[in-house]
């Protein structure tokens, strides 16, 4: 294989790496690059995005096969993109089956076209429809099954849900993913409850917030506010802990000196432009319509990691005005730490995020599956991260049911409380993705209007972002996949574990979303961003549900999980042991990933 094709096949597998996955098969990387060079406008970084969407929407794992390459081609690249001809392509017919390209010039032998599933000769040749023989996991038929038995209707959630589930035994309480100490028996045990509230040191957006009303001034303040105030504790927090001489600040980056200082601002990344980083000024010049802004050279720096919209002080040179040569970076400033949770006995919390079911139904089996554990073990609390009724989901862009989104948002929520026992509290946390919100980030917390629904005491509907405070226990969440579009954003030369990396960018930017500009799928109000995104105090859990690979992991004293989906079967729970000692440690939560 030429130099170019490997170059290419090696950025793949950097980009799988990325997600979290580590990519070995040459084969699945030769199927990458062929559908490229086989599709017109389609690149690599394109390819990854088809692939990321394929996964979600189909129930499939991100780790890529080539039976499931085979499939997303069938059903995406075939149908959405222009076929390059090729007309010496050659492949193992016994192996892979192909579809007939539009419009031939030539005639081809009736024999041949048998081969290839067509009927039709000439050159005005029609394209066969030929399914391909692809690997589909167990959880992917199951949901199959339970489409062609639940069609959606408003009756579904509350009556009809309940489907024998035919989901492989086999994966059924599979743990993907454990830390801490084993926990036997996952049933509650005595007579414990707690009490959930929103946390008091954390400023929480109201439900009558306006939003979207804000100018490009008002913006514009709010990000220069944030970087300077982020900016100045990120030096003096540098300055506290630097053994040497201290070296001068400067406030204008663009400042010409052929010796060493130190400023700070904000990073804004390039990837398309040979992964060019800039950095902008906290401080506006007078006259001027933007803060100044210049490029930065990180050849002497042996490992870096920046992202858009990462604030960040720097030790550098800048000998002629129009680079500044990064001698040494330094981007961690966390939050204080919250008091010690004063725990009696063993709490057990149970997490799940949304979509909560597959993109080819409505029936939320996934969902009731979880309910039904929950039922049956009694956790003291069940977080539900939305969407719950996603936006996207192709049933609720056609406008399939009769019912209103609040309607169908409020039958979910129904039968989640008569399958729930009054002893575990229930949180739900909005998204911006739910079909019934407002799609504007921070979002305040949906406003129940069923009267049935009102009745329930154990539940609590929260804003997102939010930290609750469990019996003073701080757990922040937020639905927004916030890993992954810092990953999008992240340019770096740091190997490891990347999957902490990024979660350690939240908690060292002490906010929920970082992120500017945020992305394009993520409307985000600045001047609510900047009220109610930030940490006053880091939270001792942190839930940051993601596409990505499923984790925890500890990061300056705070559990950070990531649970993955539950349309995936997937959730996690929680055992929080008691703290009679004073003494606090993320020792102390044991987690277990598991399929439901």
């Amino acid at each position: 294989m030429g130099s170019e094709d490997s170059s290419t096949k090696g950025s793949f597998r950097k980009l799988f790496k990325d997600l979290g996955y580590n990519v070995e098969n040459n084969a699945v990387l030769d199927k990458c690059v062929e559908l490229c060079e086989s599709y017109v406008d389609l690149d690599m970084e394109l390819l990854m995005e088809l692939w990321v969407n394929f996964c979600v929407d189909s129930n499939l794992d991100i780790n890529p096969t080539i039976g499931n390459l085979n499939e997303m081609e069938q059903k995406v690249l075939m149908v959405n993109y222009t076929a390059v001809e090729k007309t010496k392509r050659e492949r193992d017919t016994m192996e892979k089956q192909y579809k007939c390209e539009d419009a031939f010039s030539v005639t081809i032998p009736d024999d041949v076209l048998s081969i290839y599933g067509c009927a039709e000769t000439g050159p005005s040749l029609k394209r066969s429809k030929i399914s391909l023989e692809v690997e589909i996991n167990t959880d992917a038929q199951a949901s199959e099954a339970r489409a062609v038995e639940n069609a959606f209707s408003s009756t579904i959630h509350v009556e009809n849900s309940s489907v024998p589930s035919q989901l492989n035994t086999t994966n059924k309480e599979k743990i993907l993913f454990s830390f801490g100490e084993i926990v036997t028996s996952w049933k509650r045990t005595g007579d414990y409850d707690v009490e959930v509230t929103k946390a008091s040191e954390q400023t929480h957006i109201s439900s009558d917030a306006r939003y979207m009303y804000e100018k490009l001034s008002t913006e514009g303040q709010s990000l220069t506010f944030v970087c300077q105030t982020l900016g100045s504790k990120l030096f003096d927090t540098w300055r506290k802990i630097t053994t040497t001489s201290e070296l001068r600040y400067v406030k204008n980056v663009r400042s010409v000196s052929q010796t060493n200082f130190r400023t700070f601002g904000r990073i804004s990344t390039n990837k398309g432009v040979a992964n060019t980083v800039i950095l902008e000024g906290s401080t506006r010049q007078k006259g001027a319509w933007s803060a100044p802004s210049i490029a930065l050279d990180f050849r002497d720096v042996e490992q870096y990691s920046v992202f858009s919209g990462q604030i960040v002080a720097v030790e550098a040179i800048n000998p002629v005005g129009d680079v500044l040569y990064v001698k040494e970076l330094f981007t961690t400033s966390y939050a204080p730490y919250p008091s010690i949770p004063m725990i009696k006995s063993r709490i057990n919390i149970f997490v799940a995020a949304g979509p909560f079911t597959a993109f080819n139904n409505m029936n939320y089996q996934p969902l009731w599956d979880l309910m039904e554990k929950v039922a049956s073990d009694e956790p003291q609390l069940l977080i539900l991260i939305g969407p719950l009724l996603e936006y996207t989901h192709p049933d609720i862009q056609n406008n399939t049911s009769n019912d209103t989104y609040r309607e169908q948002y409020e039958t979910i929520l129904t039968k989640i409380m008569k399958m729930t026992r009054n002893r575990t509290q229930v949180v739900v946390v909005v998204s911006n993705r739910d079909a019934q919100n407002e799609p504007v980030y921070p979002t305040h917390a949906y406003t129940i209007k069923d009267r049935k629904l009102l009745n329930y005491s154990n539940l609590k509907v929260m804003p997102d972002p939010c930290i609750l405070d469990v019996e003073s226990l701080k757990i922040g969440i937020t639905s927004v996949d916030v890993v992954k579009h810092i990953g999008r954003e992240e340019i770096s030369n740091v190997s490891g574990d990347r999957l902490r990396r990024l979660a350690n960018h939240v908690l060292s930017q002490g906010s929920f979303y970082p992120v500017y500009p945020p992305d394009e799928d993520l409307n985000v109000d600045r001047e609510l961003w900047e009220q109610h995104t930030f940490f006053n105090q880091q939270p001792h859990l942190l839930i940051l549900p993601s596409d990505m690979r499923c984790f925890c992991k500890t990061i300056n004293e705070c559990m950070v999980l990531n649970p993955e989906r539950m349309h995936k079967n997937t959730y996690a729970r929680l055992s929080v042991k008691s703290n009679v000692s004073n003494v606090w440690s993320p020792n102390n939560i044991s987690c277990e990933i598991v399929k439901v």
